[in-house]
């Protein structure tokens, strides 16, 4: 599945603007951009395909809590549908810039980040900052995402989606599909435009003719309370 608009360490940063809309809503931005945007090529002919991840916290809920050193790293393994291949992620982000390094492991490896590894293994970063950040798997989001993507001018440009978020709490390491469990966006589209400069014209044409407004929202965030791995008062 496609990598997004990140690609190695130390990489120019991009930019994601997200939106938390109506179906109605995001159906019309949907229509608005297929006509400008193609089908990712690596989903199906729709652009379609079911994102699985794993996300780490420490025991503390650092992360969830956004503690200082930890309000702006969020790591994750990545599966896309039933796939032999995972993504070891690390995403920083300040406000709507984002820099993410990405790894590709065969889903067979993907037990190395608790099992021992060598220091030449692939995922050896990736584990190395779990040990010294106290980051261990918390839990398991599935949903589906429609992805459409260009080539302007000033670099790629990307649209997702997403709908139907269900979350679980992680049993491990290996992001297995949740099948069941708390919905967490309810009927609602968590649609994000992604670029890496200014945004593009074909973004501000339909944010300027539906008076699309940005809202955060987060699917970690949101399934760590659906779950019940903190309290309503925010204790774990």
């Amino acid at each position: 599945m496609s990598p997004g608009l990140f690609q190695a360490a130390g990489s120019a940063p991009a930019f994601d603007v997200k939106f938390l809309l109506t179906e109605t809503a995001a159906a019309e931005v949907e229509q608005r951009l297929r006509g400008r945007l193609a089908p990712d090529p690596h989903a199906d002919c729709d652009g379609a395909y079911r994102v699985t991840s794993v996300y780490f916290d420490t025991p503390q809920f650092d992360v969830y809590r956004r503690s200082e050193k930890y309000r702006r790293r969020k790591y994750r393994i990545r599966r896309y549908g039933t796939g032999s291949t995972v993504f070891l992620e690390r995403k920083f982000k300040n406000n709507q810039e984002v820099r993410k390094r990405r790894t590709a492991l065969p889903l067979t490896e993907v037990s190395g980040l608790t099992n021992g590894h060598a220091d030449e293994w692939p995922g050896a970063w990736f584990a190395t900052q779990l040990t010294a950040r106290g980051l261990r798997p918390v839990c398991r989001v599935s949903y589906d995402r429609i992805a459409l993507v260009c080539a302007c001018r000033d670099g790629p440009i990307r649209v997702t989606f997403d709908r139907k978020a269900h979350g679980a709490p992680a049993d491990g390491v290996t992001p297995v599909p949740v099948t069941d469990g708390p919905g967490l966006i309810g009927g609602e589209v968590i649609t994000e435009f992604k670029f890496l400069s200014a945004m593009p014209a074909v973004f501000k044409d339909v944010v300027e003719a539906l008076r699309l407004n940005p809202r955060p929202v987060s699917k970690y965030r949101r399934c760590v309370e659906a779950v019940g791995l903190v309290t309503e008062n925010g204790n774990a």
